[in-house]
């Protein structure tokens, strides 16, 4: 069986996957800031030149990298409100969402190592509010389609209400909590028990 070549555009993606999942690794393993360009580079095993032939610096890369990873937390949220007509089907989507984050601690760790960046980096942060706030009124929009489902009002804005659920998700992922989906649908039951009638 012949094999065929690879095209350049093809080779460059893969370049990048390499120098994205070793980002990956070596920011939720030593911290943005203590993970060099030549690091990344060595460890996707490849040269600073390549790199800088994908990456125009380390800034460029935690701007890719940051689109990427909201960029599939917003296509799963969107799949769950697309899919679910019923409470029960939406909620499976809010459990599913959650457990991807406890699933891969590795997300929930660089997501915070990016909130830490935007809070020191101004240029960032405005990208990367950005996005969060694409995947709040996402995550919003889920849980006030279940508030809905039940009758009720939510309590808070969408985005500031996904902002509560994203950060009590991450915190009990980070805290090496065993079942986060759990406890979250335990409060989110308690809140649509007490949340106004629509």
């Amino acid at each position: 069986m012949i094999k065929k070549r690879m095209g350049r555009e093809e080779k460059q993606q893969l370049t990048r996957e390499k120098l994205f999942e070793s980002a990956i690794e070596l920011m939720v393993s030593k911290g943005f800031h203590a993970a060099s360009v030549s690091d990344i580079a060595e460890s996707a095993g490849f040269s600073k030149g390549a790199f800088f032939s994908n990456f125009t610096s380390k800034a460029d890369l935690l701007v890719c990298l940051a689109q990427r990873f909201k960029g599939v937390e917003i296509e799963r949220l969107s799949a769950a409100i697309n899919s679910g007509a019923s409470v029960d089907e939406l909620g499976q989507g809010l459990s599913l969402y959650i457990d991807n984050l406890k699933n891969n601690k590795a997300c929930v760790i660089l997501d915070v190592e990016l909130q830490l960046i935007a809070a020191r980096d101004e240029a960032f942060a405005r990208y990367y509010r950005d996005l969060h706030q694409q995947n709040s009124e996402a995550l919003g929009t889920l849980i006030e389609r279940i508030f809905n489902h039940a009758g009720k009002r939510i309590p808070l804005e969408r985005a500031v209400l996904a902002m509560v659920f994203t950060s009590l998700a991450e915190g009990l992922v980070l805290q090496g909590h065993e079942d986060p989906a759990r406890e979250i649908k335990l409060i989110l039951s308690m809140m649509i028990d007490t949340a106004p009638a629509l």
